[in-house]
C-alpha cells in the first residue's frame, strides 16, 4: 500500500469520538505491558471494548468463536496500496468457507475448505473485469487466473494430515477464525485497541468508510516478535453476530489490515456476512481439479520438512508443469509422460505464499 503507517507496532494512536478511548488523536496511548506465557499481552489502560479489558480475553474468546460455525459466506473487497509505486488495486468477489466435519467430537480433527472469487479489479481509475480464483479442499490449494487460462496448484499439507487454511500466515487472506490463543502468542504480540484506530493513513474517503464499518467491532492488534515474518503488523477488527435473546453471539472478522516488510498496506472487508442456514454454497467453488486441456498448469507436491521427533525431511518432491494441449490426468497429480516438462528437485525451491495479485 501506497503510504506508510502513522501507527507503529506496539503503539496505538487514541482515536476519538469512540467512547472507548482518551486523549487526541495522532497521541500515542500509554500501554503498560503484562508478560503471559508465551508471550506479552498489552493492555490499553481504558474502559472494556465490547466487554473485553484485555488482549488476552479476547483471544481467549476467539478460540471457540467458530464452535457451531457449519459455513460463512461473505462479499469480499481487497484493497492493496504499494508504497513505492504509489498505486493502489482494490478487487472484489465473494468468499465461501465451509466447516465438512463440524465438532462432533473434541479428539476429531475438522476439515476446512475455503473458496475466493475475485471478479472485478480496480487500478486508479481504471475498472475492469479480472477474475483470480482460490480454492482450497483440505489438502490442495488453488490459484486460478481464468482469463490467462493459467493454474498453479500447490500441495500445502501431507496427505491425511490437516491444515488451517485460514490461520496467519498460512493462506492467502489474513481472515482467521477460530485460532489458538498459544498459537498466536507463540508469534505475535497482542494489543487490544479502539475499533476506529489505525485508519489515519489512508485516504479521508476510505477512512471514513472503514471507520464507519468498524463500529461495534473490537480490534486486535498482532505485531510480531520476529523479523522473518512477511508482516510488519496485523490488525484484526471482529464484530459478534447478535445471539440468543439479542446477547453478543460468535465473534467473526469483518475487517483485516497487514503491513508487509516493504510497507505495503493491505486491507480486507467482508460484507454481507452470512452464516450456518443463511448460506448456499454451490460445492463447485471448492473444486480443486485441474481444467481440460487448454490451461498452462503449474503442480507443486507437499515438500516435506524436519518432524518433530528429528526425523530427516522428506525428499523434496518434483514441481510438475503441464503446458496447454498437453495430456493429462484428470487432477493433474501425476506426472506427465514428457521429461521436458519437469524441473528437476534440485532446483526446486519453497513454494511462495500466495497473494492476490
Amino acid at each position: 500500500m501506497a503510504v506508510a503507517l502513522g501507527a507503529s507496532a506496539g503503539r496505538a494512536q487514541t482515536a476519538s469520538g469512540s467512547g472507548s478511548g482518551t486523549g487526541t488523536v495522532g497521541q500515542p496511548s500509554e500501554i503498560r505491558s503484562e508478560p503471559v506465557q508465551g508471550g506479552t499481552i498489552k493492555i490499553l489502560p481504558d474502559q472494556p471494548i465490547l466487554g473485553f479489558s484485555t488482549a488476552d480475553q479476547l483471544l481467549t474468546a476467539l478460540e471457540t468463536a467458530d464452535q457451531d460455525l457449519r459455513a460463512l459466506q461473505a462479499k469480499i473487497r481487497y484493497t492493496r496500496d504499494f508504497a513505492i509505486a504509489g498505486d493502489t488495486q482494490v478487487r472484489t468477489g465473494m468468499l465461501w468457507f465451509e466447516d465438512v466435519g463440524g465438532r462432533a467430537a473434541a479428539n476429531v480433527a475438522r476439515k476446512r475448505r475455503f473458496a475466493i472469487q475475485f471478479n472485478d479489479l480496480a487500478f486508479g481509475e481504471k475498472l475492469e473485469s479480472k477474475q483470480q480464483m482460490y480454492n482450497f479442499d483440505g489438502e490442495w490449494l488453488v490459484e486460478r487466473f481464468p482469463d490467462e487460462k493459467r493454474m498453479v496448484k500447490r500441495q500445502v499439507v501431507r496427505p491425511g494430515e490437516n491444515f488451517d487454511p485460514l490461520k496467519i500466515g498460512e493462506g492467502p487472506l489474513p481472515i482467521p477464525i477460530g485460532q489458538k490463543r498459544a498459537e498466536i502468542l507463540a508469534r505475535y504480540d497482542a494489543t487490544l485497541l479502539p475499533a476506529d484506530d489505525g485508519f489515519d493513513e489512508m485516504p479521508a474517503a476510505r477512512m471514513k468508510e472503514l471507520q464507519e464499518m468498524s463500529k461495534d467491532c473490537v480490534q486486535l492488534m498482532l505485531t510480531p516478535r520476529s523479523d522473518v515474518d512477511d508482516f510488519k503488523e496485523i490488525r484484526l477488527w471482529y464484530r459478534p453476530q447478535p445471539g440468543p435473546g439479542g446477547k453478543p453471539g460468535r465473534l467473526l472478522p469483518r475487517i483485516a489490515k497487514t503491513v508487509n516488510r516493504a510497507d505495503d498496506i493491505s486491507v480486507v472487508q467482508l460484507l454481507d456476512v452470512r452464516t450456518n442456514d443463511e448460506v448456499q454454497i454451490d460445492v463447485r467453488v471448492f473444486d480443486t481439479k485441474t481444467p481440460a486441456d487448454g490451461w498452462d498448469v503449474i503442480v507443486q507436491p507437499f515438500r516435506g520438512n524436519l518432524e518433530a521427533d528429528g526425523e530427516p525431511a522428506a525428499p523434496k518432491a518434483e514441481q510438475v508443469v503441464i503446458p496447454a494441449g498437453t495430456n493429462r490426468p484428470a487432477d493433474a497429480t501425476e506426472r506427465p509422460v514428457r521429461p521436458e516438462n519437469g524441473v528437476a528437485p534440485s532446483s526446486t525451491t519453497s513454494a511462495p505464499k500466495p497473494q492476490p495479485k
